[in-house]
């Protein structure tokens, strides 16, 4: 005895059962991955390396299927590349400060130990 087919539900995802993942949803995101890159060489470097992580799972997540998870993932990455990125300027500002005011500081003190007095 052969039974109907069962009516009302819901059908088959899309592509089918087992079959490949619906097209994206749009282009791959951007994973800024050289912005995390240098907000490890800034000096708060554990965000860098939280945000390269972030930047890693863009494309991992991509090609698996989850396009919501690598939109997610690249939304975190660009927050914590521009943090990076802010603090990694901000430390070659600062050390190009730092090393122009030691120039002046020894040259202003190599001229004053070099000034001859006359009695």
């Amino acid at each position: 005895m052969s039974y109907p087919p069962p009516t009302g539900g819901y059908g088959p995802p899309p592509g089918g059962y087992g079959g490949p993942p619906p097209p994206p949803p749009g282009d791959r995101p951007k994973t800024y991955l050289v912005q995390n890159i240098l907000g490890i060489l800034s000096c708060i470097p554990v965000l860098g390396v939280i945000g390269l992580i972030f930047s890693i799972q863009v494309n991992s997540k991509w090609d698996s299927g989850d396009f919501a998870g690598a939109y997610d993932a690249a939304k975190t990455a660009k927050i914590l590349g521009i943090i990076g990125l802010v603090l990694f300027i901000i430390g070659v500002v600062s050390a190009v400060i730092y090393i122009v005011f030691m120039i002046v500081g020894f040259a202003m003190f190599g001229m004053a130990s070099t000034t001859t007095y006359s009695y």
